[in-house]
């Protein structure tokens, strides 16, 4: 039965995942790093990947490992910011989709430790680089946290955001 479960909420939670990926892709192709392979979605211990040569530049790196906080928070902004009274089915499919993607939009501890490992090797021709040490820490306590669901708060900002500012 727990398997059952598992395979659901993965099902129902994919376009989360498929979205992370893509950001991923997305920053690979906009700073110029070569892609390797691209899995979007899997069942697993590790759900989706984007393989690509090491960044040349640090600022390559961060927005490699950023670009699912961007993109997944900010199409999660969108579709929140689209839910509008009559309801209807395409209400609450905004509504999911809103959902499943914004939880997906904290960058993984494989994105941190990339982006650590990345921020060791180029820190000493560019010291800049040391500011990028505390938000890699917060990277590593939000991925922590999610243990105790601190995704579902960030969705929550997220929708009172989308709902009321946008």
């Amino acid at each position: 039965m727990r398997k059952f479960w598992y395979y659901l909420i993965s099902i129902i939670t994919a376009p989360g995942v498929v979205v992370h990926e893509l950001s991923h892709l997305f920053f690979c192709f906009f700073s110029r790093v070569k892609v390797h392979s691209v899995k979007f979605f899997q069942f697993g211990q590790l759900a989706g990947y984007v393989y690509h040569d090491e960044p040349q530049h640090f600022y390559q790196a961060f927005l490699i490992s950023f670009g699912p906080f961007i993109i997944n928070s900010g199409v999660a902004l969108f579709l929140f910011s689209q839910l509008r009274a009559p309801y209807e089915l395409i209400q609450l499919v905004y509504l999911w989709l809103a959902v499943v993607i914004g939880l997906h939009a904290i960058p993984s501890t494989g994105d941190a430790k990339s982006l650590f490992t990345t921020a060791n090797r180029k820190v000493w021709r560019n010291p800049v680089i040391l500011i990028s040490y505390p938000i890699i820490l917060v990277l590593y306590i939000l991925n922590l946290l999610k243990r105790l669901r601190i995704d579902i708060l960030f969705v929550g900002l997220l929708f009172w955001l989308g709902r009321f500012y946008l």
